[in-house]
């Protein structure tokens, strides 16, 4: 297969947006952080999978994950990996995520995550917009991980 992962650029805005909405994920704020997202796309120039890092203050919230049925294990690490290396390369000092799956909790693991409790959260990422609907959830599970 041809795929190929891909900080998203400007000309890239429409299709992400499209693509989240398409997956019922709020596509809110795209438009000011599209080089904060990391795309799959197929041979064609189609969007098949998704990961955006809102930037809040000097630290990173990781968001807007959406992937194709399609997609296999192996391609959404090497996609996290990617968004990881976008963080550094964007000098973010941590990086936050909340999933309300647990089975989610090993892969992140592996990525170097660790969970954390809310209370260690700071108030800016806790008022983060995507924190704020996504923590709602009465299972959400919250990580963190350093970046060098």
């Amino acid at each position: 297969m041809g795929e190929k992962i891909r900080i998203a650029t400007e000309k890239d805005i429409e299709a992400v947006k499209a693509f989240l909405d398409k997956s019922e994920v709020s596509s809110a704020g795209v438009d000011s952080m599209i080089d904060h997202f990391i795309i799959m796309e197929d041979e064609f120039g189609s969007v098949r999978a998704t990961l955006g890092i809102e930037r809040v203050e000097t630290d990173g919230l990781l968001r807007s994950l959406v992937v194709t049925s399609s997609i296999e294990q192996t391609q959404i690490l090497t996609l996290f990996k990617s968004a990881i290396s976008l963080a550094q390369h964007k000098e973010m000092r941590d990086l936050y995520l909340v999933t309300n799956r647990e089975a989610s909790v090993v892969f992140f693991t592996m990525l170097g995550f660790s969970e954390i409790e809310k209370e260690q959260i700071s108030e800016s990422i806790l008022n983060a917009e995507h924190m704020k609907n996504v923590a709602k959830a009465e299972n959400a599970i919250y990580m963190k991980t350093t970046l060098n």
